[in-house]
């Protein structure tokens, strides 16, 4: 996966801080951004496994959000929505905290089963830069390829979080 990371315009235009958008552009995926402000990238090329899904959103700021209380949500998240509409079951199997380049990234990996019996294997992070958070999301059918994909978007969004200044 060849990630590349695009700053809109802000390189070659002077425009205010808080007008300036940054954009990830990844080799191999169709972006899409929603209304809701989240980006989603599906797999179209053959550096990724067919019908992963890797999405990040800007978040707010909450650089004191503490691991316990990302964990506790999370898990809120997994028993609520197990046994609902096509969700057999939704287990964490994992979280954790890291320091990735001064930008803390809490993580919770995920397994879901559905009622037609497939499996998707999640990894959700939060990362918490200097003065900017968001969330990233790789969800596939097979751990590894969503551990792959979520490393490669990661090493991405690490830059953009790490970046000071709105």
């Amino acid at each position: 996966m060849k990630p590349v990371l695009v700053l809109l315009a802000c390189l070659l235009f002077a425009l205010p801080a808080s007008a300036q958008e940054i954009a990830l552009a990844v080799d191999g995926w169709n972006a899409e951004t929603r209304a809701d402000g989240v980006t989603y990238y599906r797999c179209a090329g053959k550096n990724c496994a067919q019908g992963s899904v890797v999405s990040y959103k800007r978040q707010p700021h909450r650089p004191a959000l503490t691991l316990a209380e990302y964990e506790r949500h999370h898990r809120g998240l997994a028993k609520n929505n197990s046994g609902q509409g096509s969700i057999r079951e939704a287990q964490i199997a994992d979280v954790g905290e890291r320091a990735v380049e001064g930008v803390r990234v809490m993580h919770v990996t995920r397994v879901v089963e559905w009622t037609d019996k497939s499996v998707t294997y999640s990894i959700e992070a939060r990362l918490i830069g200097p003065d900017r958070s968001y969330s990233l999301v790789s969800d596939s059918g097979k751990p590894e390829w969503t551990v792959n994909n979520y490393n490669g978007f990661l090493r991405r969004l690490v830059e953009i979080a790490g970046i000071r200044g709105n």
